[in-house]
């Protein structure tokens, strides 16, 4: 709640930001661990919170402070349902990462922030639905043997609707409720540049297998999303190498 006050303060102190962190152990834990990761690349360990602010900048400081407090939902009970959840948060950092770069890199500064949000929400209702299979089974409440496959077949056939729901009880901005519901969409030229990106970075994750969902006939190239927001060959090799890269957030 603090970290979104400060956060959404358009007047607000790198330092304010500093302090919130560095109350929080493990928040300061994993934000010195993804610092020092290689995806930035520094060559000087990184050992404090300020450390960390004047390397990364603030802009990307408040990126990963939203993205470990939004890591932290990312658990579960049943061992076997880490083979669900890991994939997962791993794609949604991904994909948040792609979508930041990408309006970076088109010209789309004032979408850089949407960008990272929407990418790392975009998939929140296979997280909701994940875990309600979690609290089944951990309440002894299952009457039927739940397969991988059958959790596979529920989170394709209803996390977009589920997320949406949920996005929408959370009273989250439109933007994001529109990016939730609709990133699966085929026909994308009339939703705007937001959600074009994220899909764009959505596809570069399951082309190369980050995430649930592997597709390796995808061709970025060919897509009507690279073609709505004029994303160019060499563009999208960049972004596939990115995104690999981009792993070692996770």
């Amino acid at each position: 709640g603090k970290l979104n006050s400060i956060t959404s303060d358009p007047d607000f102190n790198v330092q304010e930001l500093v302090d919130v962190i560095i109350q929080d152990q493990s928040l300061t834990a994993e934000i010195l661990r993804v610092a020092n990761s290689s995806f930035y690349g520094g060559l000087t360990e990184v050992t404090t919170v300020t450390e960390a602010a004047i390397r990364l900048g603030p802009p990307e400081l408040i990126k990963l402070a939203v993205m470990v407090t939004e890591k932290s939902q990312y658990t579960v009970k049943a061992a076997w349902l880490w083979d669900f959840i890991t994939p997962l948060w791993g794609h949604s950092v991904a994909v948040a990462t792609g979508a930041s770069w990408l309006a970076q890199k088109l010209g789309y500064n004032d979408l850089t922030n949407e960008a990272f949000i929407g990418g790392l929400l975009h998939d929140v209702g296979s997280l909701v639905l994940i875990r309600a299979i979690d609290d089944i089974c951990a309440n002894d409440q299952c009457d039927i043997e739940i397969s991988e496959n059958l959790v596979r077949e529920l989170l394709n056939s209803a996390h977009a609707e589920q997320g949406y729901n949920l996005v929408q009880q959370w009273g989250l901005p439109e933007i994001y409720c529109n990016v939730v519901r609709h990133h699966h969409d085929e026909h994308l030229s009339e939703q705007g540049t937001l959600l074009n990106i994220i899909s764009l970075a959505n596809k570069a994750c399951s082309q190369l297998g980050i995430g649930l969902e592997t597709d390796a006939s995808i061709v970025l190239e060919a897509t009507e999303e690279a073609h709505n927001i004029g994303a160019t060959d060499i563009l999208l090799a960049q972004l596939s190498i990115m995104l690999e890269d981009s792993l070692a957030l996770a």
